[in-house]
């Protein structure tokens, strides 16, 4: 069960921003989603992947089916709310699928992706990190960009671009937002490396990671954001009956207009 999912969670259970009874969508979803929402005990949940996934197994609680991230078949608004783990930087565009998760979602999406900063960028430069996702494909050949063979190029995010980018779909409404960090040792990963010197930068490494981790946070390479859907609209903007128009009277004010 992953750390920062854990935390996540517990942060917005305490807040009674999510119940365990929301009606919760895991897009690209696995046995880490099953396992992490099985222990807060969530009861009315949807599992899909483009594929099942291995491990998946069926739930006494839990419904599974198949669904692509980057065209959900699901309405606007269908899920109270929509869950990815790792899964975005798998897409040609990354920022389709936040979109698509949160046209589905009625409440809020909960997404853990990588984090841009100085410290993956160093080690991307020295060859300590990964500019793509190699060995996700290490098991079956599959698993890059799309499900396929194609390594992914993996997008790391900023706080920024996820404002931006919900800006950008929900003009409309003031929207509200979490940022949540940690750093994940990828012990898997190096423990298949076959060239030796990067398995010993990388064990003399864990100590300053460790320091890293307590003073300074943003240098965490797991970021995690959860983006809360509002109905409040922007000021210049009004609702009649089911329709939103814009607010002259709020043009007026800051504007000679000529309507």
């Amino acid at each position: 069960m992953k750390i920062l999912y854990s935390k996540m969670l517990k942060d917005l259970l305490e807040k009674k921003q999510i119940s365990i009874h929301s009606s919760v969508l895991v897009v690209a979803g696995g046995p880490n989603d099953i396992k992490t929402l099985e222990h807060f005990g969530f009861n009315n949940v949807t599992i899909t992947n483009i594929a099942t996934h291995p491990g998946t197994k069926p739930h006494s609680l839990f419904k599974y089916s198949e669904a692509d991230l980057n065209d959900l078949k699901f309405s606007n608004s269908s899920y109270d709310w929509v869950m990815v783990s790792a899964a975005l930087h798998h897409l040609y565009s990354p920022h389709k699928g936040l979109c698509e998760i949160l046209r589905v979602a009625k409440e809020g999406v909960l997404v853990i992706e990588s984090r841009d900063n100085f410290l993956s960028r160093l080690s991307v430069k020295f060859k300590l990190g990964l500019e793509y996702e190699l060995d996700a494909l290490l098991t079956d050949g599959t698993g890059g960009v799309n499900n396929s063979h194609i390594p992914n190029f993996i997008y790391r995010w900023t706080k920024r671009e996820v404002k931006k980018t919900v800006n950008s779909f929900l003009p409309e409404t003031i929207n509200g937002f979490h940022f949540y960090q940690n750093f994940e040792i990828p012990y898997a990963r190096v423990k298949r490396e076959k060239n030796i010197l990067k398995k010993v930068i990388f064990r003399i490494a864990l100590v300053p990671l460790m320091l890293l981790k307590i003073f300074l946070p943003s240098q965490a390479n797991e970021f995690g954001f959860v983006i809360l859907k509002s109905t409040n609209l922007r000021p210049w903007l009004v609702r009649v009956e089911d329709s939103v128009v814009l607010n002259k009277e709020y043009l007026k004010k800051l504007f000679k207009i000529n309507f």
